[in-house]
């Protein structure tokens, strides 16, 4: 898959880079030394029984982790899922309507919220979406524009997968949003649909999209993904915690942040004990299969401070492009506004 056409983000990562070459001239050490870094902030070491909200949390890998592997303990935490969280719109009016004052959602999801006055800010990028395009054998489509005009089949309006790809062809110069017929069809019916050949593609995200790749593999190849290129060292998985939270215990959003990063660089390295993990709390995905998905799947790049506004700062450019967010917004602004460094790094 080509690469996405240059942002504002890739402006500011030549900035960065030009400040790289003067820090070789010790400009930066100077610096450093007459503005010393703020020591990173650590938990005080009280227990502390929180609830977040996680879509389908029992299929995610670095949450099992953080479970299962005790990192949660290590800082102290007795973190509760809330039940019945299947997407980041699900997770987001938990927090809004005070169930909870921790969620995890996509950016995307996030910033639409976020710019509509929810009293939030994201502290952590937990890990990518791995959000899969899956294109009916039959079709006779190779190409993204082939898609226009065409049935494609979304499980879940409310998760990002098709803002995600929308974003993806609109940087191509496609409208996706409103020259794709978009049509709200459930896991269980899309292989009828696709014997029916009523359906073109599937837009959907793992496990769900690993699954149909395998059971179906005679009737879906996939055709693009957030897992490969410039994507896959995006970030899309957010946890943030609501303002009132922050303001009265500001502590035990660090604990949760440092708990969550040991879980997922945990996760990188035990890739097939945590695919045993999650395969116990999933129907039809047996270990195996789930082996080979975290192996297929990028590296998990959890995300804090700088790393995080900058990413958050592309994604206020992409809703940009598609409409949105109004043009003329400043999206280092936004994402500075939207963004909450609790390690002070």
């Amino acid at each position: 898959m080509s690469a996405p056409a240059p942002s504002p983000f890739s402006r500011r990562a030549l900035l960065w880079g030009a400040g790289s070459c003067v820090a070789a001239g010790g400009v930066v050490l100077l610096a450093s030394q007459q503005h010393p870094r703020k020591p990173r902030k650590q938990p005080d070491g009280v227990y502390r029984k929180l609830r977040i909200a996680w879509p389908e949390a029992a299929m995610s890998p670095v949450l099992a982790a953080a479970l299962e592997k005790n990192f949660f303990a290590q800082y102290n935490l007795d973190v509760d899922p809330l039940p019945n969280i299947h997407n980041g719109q699900e997770a987001l009016a938990a927090l809004a309507q005070q169930k909870t004052s921790y969620a995890l959602a996509p950016a995307l999801t996030w910033l639409q919220h976020l710019h509509s006055g929810l009293p939030a800010h994201l502290v952590m990028g937990v890990q990518s979406g791995s959000r899969r395009l899956l294109v009916r054998r039959s079709s006779g489509i190779t190409r993204l524009d082939q898609l226009m005009g065409r049935n494609v089949a979304v499980p879940d309006q409310n998760a990002a997968d098709k803002l995600f790809f929308c974003i993806m062809m609109r940087r191509k110069g496609m409208d996706a949003l409103n020259h794709i017929n978009w049509v709200d069809l459930p896991i269980p019916q899309i292989e009828q649909a696709l014997h029916d050949q009523t359906i073109e593609a599937v837009v959907t995200h793992d496990p769900d999209a690993w699954s149909l790749l395998q059971n179906y593999p005679d009737l879906l190849y996939e055709l693009v993904g957030s897992d490969t290129g410039h994507y896959a060292a995006r970030t899309s998985l957010i946890l943030g915690v609501a303002d009132t939270a922050q303001d009265k215990d500001p502590t035990a959003a660090t604990a949760l942040v440092m708990a969550l990063r040991d879980a997922a660089l945990w996760v990188n390295t035990h890739r097939d004990d945590a695919a045993t993990l999650i395969a116990d709390n999933a129907a039809g995905l047996p270990v195996a299969s789930a082996r080979s998905m975290l192996r297929n799947e990028p590296v998990i790049r959890p995300l804090v401070g700088h790393g995080l506004r900058e990413q958050i700062a592309q994604y206020c450019d992409e809703l940009q492009l598609v409409g949105m967010m109004a043009d003329g917004e400043d999206s280092t602004a936004l994402a500075r506004a939207y963004t909450l460094n609790v390690l002070h790094e």
